[in-house]
């Protein structure tokens, strides 16, 4: 009864506190269009939007990460632990969870210790001259809310635990000794020598890393606590707890990380403003008389609204609603239907805007204006070849994908309005960037709004959508940061190792060739794919391949988008296969075997797309060549 109560109480605040933290995503789009306007139209720019804009990342990412662990919404990988029986499972999960729990409470003592410090010193913000300490605090009771949910999973668990056989309990026990005795290291305050190099500690690191990545535990706590008790080993205690106390802030207050949450909350209203229902039936009209028409109808519509969304989840999970009714009507193959939204879904992260072209742009210090442009050609090409693989498929067993029936031309043209808010608000954001009225941040900004706006004048966004939406996008973000600190936590342990430039002068002393190389790392991502989200590869990865790939003489911008390719096809590929599992949770009644047998010609696919852009670099960096 009394777990009970808590359970509901601390729902409840979490809800409420996600709900401000997603608001503050509004207001941010708010301010970023004012700001354009001002100075685009009057030269007269807010002069604290920068400022502001910061502050309130704090304030968004702190409030919704409690959300997010509240319904469930932080990345895991638990292929494995869900081998095991159901006792077994709740043991491993109350350790992981008893992890997670220390790992929050360190932060949270780390900001209340950092608000200290910061208050007696009397710092404030350089243009507002706001005092830094209470945004700290609201940092404080973001991670205090979220260890309080951590301690209800851990009760949970527990109970689940002790249900089970005594030797379960035991196992809970020594798990949780050890937890506390690693814990209790940090705490030493001395240096801990060891008889090998930094790099060798770098790779034992990279190895934990892996295992722990199979515990069940959250990947950005994973990437957070290995950088925490390798920085507490291989330094001091008090410089682990330093990056506890820096980090966190440090990211979440960032200007150029705002451009995350303002794309997501642009793809969120643009689901909810019915352009993709409306690009379907534009690409119906035109396709559907052919074999296999409506699944290329799918595929192309697949690609138009990437061009607002960005999101490979959202991509697949509106056109699993949108198309696969439309393909059942007409008696496609269940194969063929779901394959290839699974797959067309993945275009959503390689066409522009892309949230993860921008998480690679951050991590690497490249252009995100050359990143979209260098994107739209390859994605384009994608959807190409899926389409031809459809006709192929089509070709050869006709049953598979029939005739929808010919509509006339005059449909066909009538049809063209509803493509229309889709270019208008690809051409915004683009067109912006391209000639250079407004940084990526603010074309997410203005994209956002655009988006909005259109929702607001067709009536399809009402309260209640609009709620949805923005509790969406703040779940969504909160994972995407946690990532973020964790991945930041973790390079600083190994940039003190020097393992990724270590490994950089290796590679670049090996006398191979320098795209057998680049293969072993393209076998890496795919076999990464399979068992992990595309955020969680490419801020754990490209730290420690982007100087491998430096070293060798290959081009930064074409390396991103062959790596966030190579990412898409881990969202079709098993035992994962984050797209395969949302088609699965629309259509329940097709197996998820069938579904798995589908996307294989579209593998192939990706095989051959991928390389032609090896082989043709020119594919990707043509377009950013043309950009100042």
């Amino acid at each position: 009864m009394m777990l009970g109560k808590l359970n509901r109480v601390i729902s409840s605040i979490s809800r409420a506190v996600g709900g401000v933290g997603a608001f503050i995503i509004v207001i941010m789009m708010l301010l970023t269009v004012v700001d354009v306007i001002l100075r685009y139209f009057l030269n007269r720019p807010l002069a604290s939007s920068f400022e502001l804009t910061e502050y309130l990342m704090v304030i968004t990412v702190s409030l919704t990460v409690p959300y997010c662990a509240m319904m469930k919404g932080h990345v895991r990988v638990e292929a494995l632990v869900s081998l095991f029986p159901r006792r077994v499972q709740a043991t491993i999960r109350s350790i992981v969870i008893l992890v997670g729990l220390g790992l929050f409470s360190l932060i949270t003592w780390c900001s209340a210790v950092q608000s200290g410090l910061i208050q007696s010193s009397g710092a404030h913000s350089s243009v507002l001259h706001l005092p830094v300490f209470p945004f700290i605090w609201v940092l404080f009771v973001g991670s205090a809310l979220t260890s309080l949910i951590f301690l209800r999973d851990l009760c949970e668990s527990v109970a689940q635990v002790v249900k089970g056989s005594s030797r379960d309990w035991i196992w809970v026990l020594i798990g949780s000794m050890v937890v506390l005795l690693l814990s209790a290291t940090m705490f030493l305050g001395q240096e801990l020598s060891w008889h090998f190099s930094p790099s060798i500690f770098g790779l034992i690191g990279v190895g934990v890393l892996i295992l722990l990545l199979f515990s069940g535990l959250e990947i950005g706590l994973v990437m957070a606590l290995v950088g925490f008790l390798g920085m507490a080993y291989l330094s001091t205690s008090g410089s682990a707890l330093g990056l506890l106390m820096t980090v966190p802030y440090s990211t979440m207050a960032s200007y150029s990380l705002s451009v995350v949450p303002l794309f997501i909350l642009m793809g969120a209203f643009a689901f909810r403003s019915g352009i993709s229902k409306e690009l379907y039936l534009t690409a119906h009209k035109w396709l559907g008389h052919m074999r296999g028409g409506l699944a290329m109808a799918t595929v192309a519509a697949c690609a138009g609204f990437a061009a607002v969304s960005g999101s490979s989840i959202a991509t697949a999970a509106t056109f699993g609603t949108v198309a696969l009714p439309e393909m059942k009507r007409y008696k496609y193959d269940d194969k063929l239907a779901t394959g290839c939204i699974a797959a067309g879904g993945t275009i959503g992260i390689l066409i522009p805007p892309s949230v993860i072209l921008v998480m690679y742009g951050i991590l690497t210090g490249q252009s995100i204006g050359k990143l979209f442009a260098a994107g739209f050609i390859p994605g384009v090409l994608e959807a190409v070849f899926y389409m031809i693989t459809i006709y192929i498929l089509c070709k050869r067993d006709p049953l598979l994908g029939p005739s929808a029936g010919r509509t006339t031309l005059t449909d066909k043209f009538i049809s063209l309005k509803g493509a229309w808010a889709m270019l208008v608000i690809f051409g915004v954001v683009m067109g912006g960037i391209y000639m250079g009225i407004f940084s990526p941040t603010e074309a997410a900004g203005v994209g956002a709004f655009c988006t909005f706006i259109l929702g607001v004048s067709r009536r399809k966004l009402s309260w209640g959508s609009f709620t949805d939406a923005i509790m969406e996008t703040g779940k969504t973000t909160a994972m995407i940061f946690l990532f973020l600190i964790g991945g930041m936590i973790l390079g600083y342990f190994l940039a003190v190792t020097r393992l990724p430039f270590t490994i950089a002068n290796f590679v670049a002393g090996l006398t191979v060739n320098r795209y057998i190389i680049l293969g072993a790392i393209i076998l890496i991502y795919f076999f990464l794919g399979s068992i992990m989200s595309s955020m969680a590869m490419i801020i754990l990865t490209v730290p420690i391949f982007f100087p491998v790939v430096m070293s060798l003489g290959f081009d930064p911008i074409w390396f991103g988008i062959l790596i966030v390719r190579v990412c898409e096809v881990g969202v079709i590929t098993p035992p994962v296969g984050m797209n395969v599992y949302i088609i699965h949770g629309i259509a329940k009644d097709i197996p998820m075997s069938t579904i798995f047998r589908g996307i294989v010609p579209f593998l192939i696919a990706d095989v051959c797309h991928i390389a032609m852009l090896i082989a043709i670099p020119q594919l990707s960096l043509f377009l950013p060549s043309l950009m100042k």
